[in-house]
């Protein structure tokens, strides 16, 4: 069953998702949060851009909420990383603290989005868990990860979870997670469509999520199918994405 409900619970929700106008609530601000504290670290790949430690995040936040903008994405940076992704699903893990911490201070006045991956959090910066018979990702063992990680950012109290794997499956199984746990009101917006693309190199030095090996082209999307990425679309409403993302 759809629950359209879920994105018109709020003020800021109804902003966010309006269709007939482009203003400041419909934008969303990425923020980078790395562990620590009284952190602004330039990047460099992003000239006026930085990472955050969750303390200066308030401060940011502050002024963005001050500008108009009422909604954000959370990318972490964990103080540690294993080839399981561990620490993407950690109660004290970067992103479960500063989704805390903003809810502490601003409440229901921001709509927080949490980027739900693994290739932060691994030795070999890939977005999945490897078979330990074969060098490639192994897509169900995955599912459950994301499923874990999503649900550890709900019970933190994001109100939105954005899976961006590319697994297949991927938001069929959050979904199902959240459900279960008592979180149906907590969106999913799905990276539906992401093709694999030099362009997200700066991306990957700010979020120290660059591959120690090989490529991504087994899981994120072919540029050259434009078909394909329809049909991913579809598979992410049908499995219960509140919104798609390409």
């Amino acid at each position: 069953m759809y629950k359209l409900r879920r994105l018109r619970k709020s003020p800021v929700f109804r902003d966010l998702t309006a269709q007939i106008n482009l203003g400041l609530g419909n934008l969303v601000m990425p923020y980078f949060v790395r562990e620590g504290k009284k952190i602004r670290q330039p990047i460099e790949a992003m000239p006026g851009v930085f990472r955050f430690s969750p303390d200066e995040l308030l401060k940011e936040v502050e002024q963005l909420r001050l500008a108009g903008v009422h909604s954000l994405i959370l990318f972490g940076l964990p103080g540690e990383k294993d080839n399981a992704g561990s620490n993407a699903y950690s109660e004290n893990g970067v992103i479960q603290k500063a989704v805390r911490a903003l809810k502490k201070n601003f409440g229901d006045e921001l709509a927080i989005i949490s980027d739900v991956c693994l290739c932060g959090y691994t030795k070999h910066g890939h977005c999945g868990i490897f078979n330990s018979c074969q060098p490639i990702i192994d897509n169900d063992a995955t599912l459950k990860v994301l499923a874990k990680i999503a649900l550890s950012h709900a019970r933190a109290g994001a109100d939105i979870v954005a899976p961006s794997a590319m697994m297949d499956g991927q938001v069929q199984a959050i979904r199902e997670g959240l459900d279960k746990n008592g979180f149906s009101e907590t969106a999913i917006m799905g990276y539906s469509a992401k093709f694999a693309s030099n362009f997200y190199g700066p991306f990957r030095e700010a979020a120290g999520s660059g591959m120690k090996f090989g490529d991504r082209k087994s899981y994120q999307m072919d540029f050259r199918n434009s078909d394909e990425a329809l049909r991913e679309i579809e598979a992410d409403i049908q499995e219960g994405a509140d919104i798609v993302m390409v």
